[in-house]
C-alpha cells in the first residue's frame, strides 16, 4: 500500500499480512504526525482525537490483560506500542512551537507597515 503524508509530504510504502481494513490509524515515518487510512484516503488526524484514542486503546487492554494468558502476552505488546505512542506523542508536545493569534499576526503586520528601514534595523 502507498501512503503519502498530507503533513510533510513524505512517501512511503506499507505492507500488510492479511486483509488490508477500512480504518487504520499509524504515524508517519518520517514525521510521525498521527494518520489515518480511512477507506482509500489518507489524512492527519486531530492530535487530541489521536490522544482519545489510545486512550480508549489503553482502558480496553487493561481489561483484556485481566481476562486470561492466552490473550496476555498480544495485550501486552499492544500495551507496549500504546505507551511508546504516548511518549511520542508528549515529546511532540514539548517540541511543538507556540502558535500565533491572528490577532497578533495582524499588529505584527502592522507594526512592520509603519515602521521604516532605519528603525527596522535599529530595533535589530
Amino acid at each position: 500500500m502507498h501512503i503519502g503524508c498530507p503533513h510533510c509530504g513524505a512517501s512511503f510504502d506499507v505492507q500488510f499480512e492479511g486483509e488490508i481494513s477500512n480504518m487504520m490509524v499509524f504515524p508517519c515515518v518520517k514525521c510521525n504526525v498521527p494518520l489515518m487510512y480511512f477507506h482509500g484516503e489518507i489524512s492527519e488526524l486531530d492530535r487530541e482525537e489521536f490522544a482519545h484514542l489510545r486512550k480508549r486503546l489503553s482502558k480496553v487492554l487493561n481489561v483484556v490483560m485481566k481476562h486470561g494468558d492466552s490473550v496476555n502476552d498480544v495485550a501486552e505488546s499492544l500495551k507496549k506500542m500504546v505507551d511508546a505512542s504516548d511518549e511520542r506523542a508528549s515529546e511532540r508536545e514539548k517540541n511543538r512551537l507556540p502558535s500565533l493569534s491572528d490577532d497578533t499576526l495582524a499588529q505584527l503586520q502592522k507594526s512592520l507597515d509603519e515602521m521604516d528601514a532605519d528603525s527596522f534595523l535599529n530595533s535589530l
